[in-house]
């Protein structure tokens, strides 16, 4: 099959499953990138999305230009992002259209919105657990991932979340450094 069709069904079915956000469709992407179609390897999916977290913009936007880009170039990378950003656009409009044609009541779009909550966060959590154990085969990361916890739950760095990741880096690269002196 043509890798521009598998790539707009591949984030096409990302994007209607990433209404909880883009760390919530980290789940959805490695199943669709690593599992199904083995567009990448665990490894390689790792880094992407260490580059897309680091890019400015959506981590599943950038995740999807990535692939995108790594499988069919520029019109992968245009082909990709588009049905990642274009697919809950359309869904949203006709949700919203359907609801103003049937005159849905405010209790049942409450109720409607939190029937979504339980699987907002099983894909949160799921993709929580495949990040931290991605972080836990280096005995620095075994230390870095408490220390970055406590700083977003209990310290000052909570209100500023990327202080705890410029801190958890930084020591990150100067025990790399200690190491390489030894």
């Amino acid at each position: 099959m043509n890798e521009l069709l598998l790539l707009a069904l591949a984030f096409g079915r990302i994007s209607l499953g990433s209404f909880a956000g883009g760390l919530a469709s980290i789940a959805l992407i490695y199943h669709e990138v690593v599992i199904h179609y083995h567009w990448l390897s665990p490894e390689e999916f790792e880094q992407m999305i260490s580059l897309a977290q680091m890019s400015p913009g959506p981590i599943a936007v950038n995740a999807a230009t990535y692939i995108g880009k790594r499988l069919a170039g520029l019109p992968g990378a245009a082909v990709a992002t588009a049905f990642m950003v274009g697919t809950p656009i359309i869904l949203l409009l006709t949700i919203t259209y359907t609801i103003k044609f049937f005159s849905i009541s405010t209790k049942a779009k409450h109720k409607i919105t939190q029937s979504l909550r339980p699987g907002v966060a099983a894909l949160l959590t799921a993709s929580a657990l495949r990040l931290l154990s991605s972080s836990l085969g280096e005995p620095i990361y075994i230390l870095l991932t408490p220390l970055a916890l406590f700083l977003l739950l209990k310290s000052k760095a909570k209100d500023q979340p990327s202080l705890a990741i410029i801190l958890c880096g930084a020591l990150a690269v100067a025990t790399a450094l200690a190491a390489r002196a030894l």
